[in-house]
């Protein structure tokens, strides 16, 4: 067992005699690492310095670029007396800095992975450098002991930066980029943040509330006047909150080197607490950097601390970004190595500074209480409850294997003998804690109204949408809700409000809400798809009717209502709405039905789009009868007579060259004829060219439309040519009927 506490804090190790961590907990899962990780886009490289003298005095000297340094040795429990000192040389200003202190290395595997780490101080930020010096101070001026074995200077590089955290300038870096915004987790920030957090608009356009909403009268979008420092109200309810996480900088985005990864990360069922940590080093870093600081950490918790990954769940800037850490954190309980002894069911969030002696920032703050209510929250806990951990640890803060009561935001000095996370940050647990209850809970959006419809995750509306939402914090705790088009507020609602009308440009555009609680908490929902159409459906063709085969009588006569309607975006719904409802395909042409013999008849088609813009049209038509007593003849024709005739008779030929003409003024035609084994053919003449041969051969049938045509409308003439067929050469003629 060995106790490191160079420079305030300290970190206890020790292991088992077979060389394993000792462990208590049970349900624990393993999680193997990605047997082909992507390359990281921008990679952190490690330069040692091996120190073998008898005593550390390194004197200035030239190295290659750095940003992120420590001190490190073989085994843990064999921590160098004294206070680590370093000096680093400035590429900025191309000066050596003051003697800066290497605080006392303050995480600590308690799983497996412990068993092969090495010792080491905490890392330290010094941004680009290319010089360093080393020393260590005797404590009380007493004489300086041997070093332990393996000690070395571990400097990373974490690559490109933007020109301040080293490595070489990035060209692409942009000044005047915004840092992610705190929203839902549900898309992490891709880029690497690269300036100060700006603040959000004071304004919005003036939009109106739907008739269903109360008619209170829209806040203005001005943040309340809090103070920063005013106390929040701890509520007495224990029920558990869910609540999003807020939006981060993913692995990918900060650039991990998941080929570092190579242990599986083992995982809980549950997290039951928050430890609250300072990573210990400079506050004097711009939060452009960031995400080099963190891809720097990495690099130092892998190779120099020998850990499986970096040791924190969650790490958050002093401008309130908050970055993933252990791989899998985000949505599992994985154990880090971040409070030794406590890791199990537990999350870790390190705050990037020191705040020992500087007062903790507000942002980081914030984005701490969003954490502790959605990780907490996921597993119904309360983070103003308590919540019981087991010391893992045989040298630990407590007796291992005793069951410790925690609050469930709890800072990394109650689970070790530590000074994380600082004074200043420590005090500020119990706002904190108050700022975790009162986030925004339950926020979710709800169904979109308007009239417009919901088509593979996308809502068409007409112009104007009505938002809907619900949420689960009570409305006097809340400040307003803010309507987000491509992410502008477009509207402000009260606080009671849970309905929102807001007119939406042409086109595609994303929607979302986010609440507002009084104390300048947020929640966003996700975003929501919305295609905005005012553009009515038409007809490409106008709506028709045409005489169509089948069985006619006095009382029916088939017809086909021919159209296209068409819409800039998608037909939505097509419908008969007259002469009876009838609902059609939106991609159909025509519709098939019947209509009664001689009487007008008006067919109204209504095409909706999927935005609910509608267009009618109408066509009116009638089916006239022409008996065949009623046409021109030639040849021999026969009179028949019986009820399954049209109007009781028909006319019936055996002779070639027999004819029936008729002559009309209409758009559509249709020859009717009766059916036997023994009725035979006839040539059909239109306007006088013979157009078509007709087989009146079949199973017995009256009243057949054998032969129907579309016609440019005007006069015509149809002409039937009885062809005296070999040993079938009837024909019987049932009339025509023409459409006006």
């Amino acid at each position: 067992m060995a106790l490191l506490a160079a420079g305030g804090g300290a970190m206890v190790f020790a292991w088992n005699e077979d060389g394993s961590a000792a462990s208590f907990q049970d349900g624990i899962t393993a999680m193997p690492p990605d047997p082909h990780p992507a390359q990281p886009s921008i990679t952190a490289s490690l330069t040692t310095i091996n120190i073998s003298a008898a005593s550390l005095n390194l004197p200035e000297q030239k190295t290659k670029v750095f940003s992120l340094l420590g001190i490190t040795w073989n085994d843990p429990k064999d921590a160098p007396d004294g206070t680590v000192q370093v000096r680093t040389h400035s590429i900025a200003t191309g000066k050596w800095s003051g003697w800066q202190v290497l605080s006392a290395g303050e995480g600590g595997a308690d799983s497996a992975e412990g068993s092969h780490a090495r010792g080491a101080t905490e890392p330290l930020w010094v941004g680009a450098s290319d010089g360093v010096a080393a020393r260590i101070v005797p404590a009380d001026g007493s004489a300086a002991t041997a070093l332990p074995a393996g000690l070395r200077l571990d400097m990373i590089d974490p690559g490109r930066s933007g020109g301040r955290g080293g490595g070489e300038p990035d060209p692409s870096a942009s000044a005047s980029s915004d840092i992610p915004e705190i929203s839902d987790s549900s898309s992490p920030a891709t880029t690497e943040p690269t300036t100060e957090p700006t603040t959000e608009p004071t304004t919005a356009p003036t939009t109106t509330a739907p008739t269903t909403a109360p008619t209170t009268t829209a806040p203005t979008t001005t943040a309340p006047t809090v103070a920063p420092t005013t106390t929040l109200p701890m509520p007495t309810s224990t029920a558990p909150l869910e609540t999003p996480l807020p939006s981060y900088v993913s692995r990918a985005a900060w650039s991990a080197d998941e080929t570092l990864v190579t242990e599986s990360m083992s995982y809980a069922s549950e997290v039951r607490v928050l430890f609250v940590h300072h990573t210990a080093e400079t506050n004097n870093y711009s939060c452009a950097d960031s995400p080099a600081i963190v891809r720097a950490i990495q690099k130092y918790h892998v190779k120099s601390n020998g850990w499986a990954d970096i040791g924190y769940n969650f790490l958050v800037d002093k401008c309130g970004t908050l970055f993933e850490g252990r791989r899998g954190g985000v949505t599992k309980a994985v154990i880090g190595a971040h409070t030794y002894g406590f890791n199990t069911s537990s999350a870790g969030i390190a705050v990037l500074g020191n705040y020992s002696t500087t007062g903790s920032p507000e942002p980081a703050e914030k984005t701490i209480a969003q954490v502790a209510a959605a990780r907490l929250g996921a597993y119904k806990y309360n983070p103003a409850t308590v919540g019981q951990l087991t010391e893992n640890a045989p040298d630990g803060k407590f007796k291992q294997g005793q069951v410790v009561d925690f609050q469930r935001i709890s800072g990394h000095r109650d689970g070790v003998a530590t000074e994380c996370p600082g004074n200043n940050l420590y005090a500020r647990l119990p706002a904190i804690r108050a700022l975790a209850v009162n986030m925004v809970s339950g926020l979710a959006a709800q169904p979109f109204g308007g009239g417009g419809s919901l088509v593979s995750g996308v809502y068409y509306a007409r112009g104007v949408v009505t938002v809907n939402w619900s949420v689960a914090t009570p409305s006097n705790l809340l400040s307003r809700f803010e309507i987000l088009l491509d992410g502008q507020v477009a509207g402000v609602a009260p606080p009671t409000w849970r309905a929102f009308n807001v007119a939406v440009p042409a086109g595609k555009h994303a929607i979302a809400i986010r609440a507002v609680q009084l104390y300048g908490a947020t929640s966003v929902t996700g975003s929501s798809a919305v295609f905005s159409d005012v553009s009515v459906p038409f007809f490409s063709s106008a709506p028709g009717v045409l005489l169509r085969g089948g069985t006619y009588s006095a009382t029916s006569a088939p017809v086909a209502v021919t159209y296209r309607a068409t819409d800039n975006v998608q037909v939505g719904s097509l419908a008969v709405t007259s002469p009876s409802k009838t609902g059609l395909s939106p991609t159909s042409t025509y519709w098939n039905t019947a209509v009664r013999p001689s009487a007008n008849t008006t067919f109204t088609l209504t095409a909706k789009d999927w935005a609910g813009n509608a267009r009618t049209a109408s066509v009116a038509r009638k089916a006239v009868p022409l008996a065949e007593t009623s046409a021109k003849r030639a040849g021999t024709w026969t009179a028949r007579s019986g009820s399954s005739y049209l109007g009781g008779k028909a006319l019936a030929t055996t002779k070639k060259n027999s004819k029936l003409t008729w002559t009309f003024t209409g758009r559509s035609a249709a020859l009717l004829f009766s059916r036997a084994a023994k009725t035979g053919k006839a040539d059909i003449y239109l306007d006088g060219k013979k157009i078509a041969t007709v087989d009146t051969k079949g199973a017995t049938a009256y009243r057949q439309g054998l032969w129907v045509r579309a016609l440019t409308p005007g006069k015509h003439t149809v002409t039937v040519t009885a062809l005296a067929t070999g040993g079938r050469p009837t024909v019987v003629s049932d009339g025509l009927f023409y459409i006006p």
